[in-house]
């Protein structure tokens, strides 16, 4: 900043006698010679100092300096903004990351207290039969209310308790050792459509914590007498968003890979070899078994009656060189069991929009196959009636929320009263 004083309005004036004079009191003595009103030279001689010591303004340089300030306070402005959107999205991350961390440490929790839990020890006989449990459409969270079926978690409870013992069953039949469980997709149910949002028992992070508790005590059911890998694909029904995917990061994005991955945590906190899980697929999945090669997939990419259909699939794996033996496929609620391709049912069996909108009665079942070195067999397990089955526990916290339970859906189910009656 200038400093004024009482003589800055003859600055030039002042430095041309400072300059002729070279001395603050001469310049002084002759500037009060010219203008007898100023002050005396003493006090002048103050004066003369302080305007010579004053730098005139370089207005360029102070119109640059400017312009920088401006400059660089802008940077500093966006800087801020961005600073705050990225500690926002930080904040965000950091929180999931640690909400993420905290079920998997209590999901590894659950897991180790199935360390005493019976499980088959000894050696695997490779020349033994392997069953292959098509596991796939279970549709938890689901209510069905119809005169030709009823469907709710403790339905499907038993009915999965009855696929095992039924899956034990053939297994002792056969002298298998190893059970193949293939998650077909669609492990938990759509809410896309009005009438499937209204037929939810639950919330879906309620019923994924459910279904992972039911497919728990199944899967512990059947290690108990087998040693057990599973293998997993996504379905139509339970993807996270509203369109479906294909490519793996949005066809993953599903309650089908969330429940896959949570049992894989809940097993996998304890060492135990005769429990794999392989890793989970998008849409396809190829695994050998003695002498079959089968592919895994939901169903909505073929149609299974198609004979044509079923050939081209087959044949674009030979292209890869991999000779697909036979087609593990589900979606449409119907069993289906042929030489190279079988269909899964479902878990839920019948419902409203099967019955009136696909025009078909279906009921629920799920496939096993028996896979020896001389061939394959495959067995439809009618799992409809469930009379005398105990069915497997359920978390009594999560059932407490079942707000929408069987018994509220039946009054909801009631003849519809007359608001407004129209007579033509």
């Amino acid at each position: 900043m200038t400093n004024l004083t009482p003589i800055s309005h003859l600055r030039e004036e002042v430095l041309a006698l400072f300059e002729e004079h070279g001395s603050y009191l001469g310049a002084a003595t002759a500037l009060f010679d010219a203008h007898p009103y100023l002050a005396k030279p003493n006090q002048l001689r103050s004066y003369i100092k302080t305007e010579v010591r004053t730098v005139e303004p370089d207005l360029e340089m102070l119109t640059e300096t400017v312009r920088l300030a401006k400059k660089t306070q802008a940077l500093q402005d966006r800087n801020r903004i961005q600073n705050k959107s990225f500690r926002e999205h930080a904040r965000i991350e950091n929180a999931v990351s640690a909400y993420s961390e905290a079920i998997l440490v209590e999901l590894e929790k659950h897991g180790s207290r199935l360390a005493d839990c019976p499980r088959r020890t000894g050696s695997l006989d490779p020349a033994a039969a392997t069953l292959v449990v098509h596991l796939s459409d279970n549709h938890f969270n689901e209510l069905v209310n119809l005169p030709t079926n009823r469907f709710d978690f403790e339905v499907g409870a038993k009915r999965l308790q009855l696929l095992a013992q039924k899956t034990k069953l053939i297994g002792k039949a056969y002298g298998a050792e190893r059970v193949v469980v293939f998650f077909g997709g669609d492990l938990m149910n759509s809410d896309r459509r009005l009438d499937e949002l209204l037929a939810m028992s639950t919330n879906r992070a309620r019923a994924t914590l459910l279904a992972v508790h039911l497919l728990k005590q199944f899967l512990m059911d059947l290690r108990a007498d087998f040693f057990v890998d599973c293998f997993g694909v996504t379905g139509n029904e339970s993807r996270a968003k509203e369109n479906l995917g294909w490519v793996d990061v949005v066809a993953t994005d599903s309650y089908d890979f969330t429940i896959y991955a949570m049992l894989q945590a809940v097993f996998e906190a304890i060492e135990d070899k005769g429990m794999r899980f392989h890793d989970f697929e998008a849409n396809e999945v190829v695994f050998k078994i003695h002498n079959q090669t089968f592919l895994g997939i939901h169903g909505h990419q073929v149609n299974a009656t198609d004979q044509k259909k079923v050939q081209a699939m087959i044949g674009k794996y030979a292209a890869k060189g991999i000779n697909i033996t036979h087609i593990l496929c589900g979606h449409i609620h119907s069993s289906m069991v042929s030489d190279y391709i079988s269909r899964n049912a479902s878990l839920v069996g019948s419902n409203a929009y099967s019955e009136s909108a696909l025009g078909f009665v279906s009921k629920s079942a799920q496939n096993v196959h028996v896979v020896t070195p001389q061939g394959l067999d495959g067995v439809k397990c009618d799992l409809q009636n469930v009379d005398g089955v105990e069915g497997y526990d359920i978390i009594q916290q999560l059932e407490a929320y079942n707000a929408r339970s069987a018994d509220k859906a039946h009054e909801a189910m009631v003849t519809p009263q007359t608001i407004v009656r129209v007579v033509i």
